[in-house]
């Protein structure tokens, strides 16, 4: 049983030796890379698969709540005195939608939708639209006073005007939307 044992260990350490002397070639690392790139590629179109198929639909049985919101898109500028932020959240009412900036530096955009009542007929193809709340923190990209933040609702675009810092000290305000 020992000569056994003794035998594979030394066919092994052998093959690695030779292994070790040869070692991979050029076309072996090019092989890997192309490898290593369609797998990524693949990855990515998987990824992209589940969130098409699954994303919707995810929290269903849960009347959708935390679906709707979560991808809210922000358009952030800035100038010399003031900080914009856009946000779309079509479908909402102006007054649903909460904005607290905090620590001069964090802005929060909260809200809810109404649940559409769900109907079994055969009228329905598909059912895509959520309902539920949502929450968006974003750090601004430069302090900001609490005082004189316009906050306006129009066709679905939420637009936020802050002005920058003048060494103002305030830690949580609440906006009103108008």
């Amino acid at each position: 049983m020992k000569k056994a044992v003794s035998c594979i260990i030394f066919s092994i350490v052998i093959t690695n030796l030779a292994w070790a002397e040869t070692g991979p070639t050029e076309q072996d690392y090019q092989n890997f890379d192309q490898m290593r790139a369609k797998l990524v590629r693949m990855r990515h179109e998987m990824d992209k698969f589940m969130k098409d198929v699954i994303g919707p639909y995810a929290d269903a049985g849960k009347g959708g709540a935390g679906i709707f919101g979560q991808d809210v898109r922000l358009d952030v500028t800035e100038s010399d005195r003031e900080v914009t932020v856009k946000a779309d959240l079509p479908g909402m009412t102006k007054d649903k939608i909460n904005i607290t900036l905090e620590k001069n530096k964090l802005l929060k955009i909260s809200g809810s939708r109404e649940t559409f009542e769900e109907k079994t007929s055969q009228g329905i193809v598909r059912q895509e639209r959520m309902s539920g709340s949502f929450e968006r923190v974003l750090e601004l990209p430069a302090e900001c006073e609490g005082k004189n933040i316009k906050a306006t609702y129009k066709e679905g675009v939420l637009e936020i005007v802050l002005q920058k810092k003048k060494n103002v000290k305030e830690d949580t305000i609440k906006v009103s939307v108008q």
